[in-house]
């Protein structure tokens, strides 16, 4: 079975903090028999497990239904999710992309005022 990349499974814990596991194997299920041979961080699949993680918005019962819907037929959830036409790569990229940390406003070097 196809697991998932790094990337997404981050994104599962933002989304779905309490649901990780479960989350994270109905992806690789849903993607399990699509793309044989492409690693779990290929663009590709990932693609269709983002597609899944945009139409859940954060809700289980949401996720079974874009799940259910890319079982019977992938190209379908991605057009649902925005994810079918040109320019498909960037939308992924930024559903994918790394937040910044807490404290990224603190300048290196810069002191923080004492109390």
């Amino acid at each position: 079975m196809v697991d998932v990349s790094e990337r997404v499974r981050r994104r599962v814990r933002a989304d779905f903090p309490h649901h990780v596991p479960q989350v994270t194997e109905a992806l690789a299920g849903l993607t399990s028999d699509v793309f044989r041979g492409e690693p779990r961080d290929s663009i590709h699949v990932e693609r269709i497990q983002v597609a899944a993680l945009v139409l859940a918005r954060g809700h289980l019962g949401e996720l079974d239904e874009a799940i259910s819907l890319g079982r019977t037929d992938w190209r379908d959830l991605l057009v649902a999710a925005g994810l079918a036409d040109e320019g498909w790569q960037e939308l992924v990229e930024n559903e994918l992309a790394v937040d910044p940390a807490p404290h990224a406003w603190i300048v290196p070097g810069r002191r923080r005022p004492k109390s």
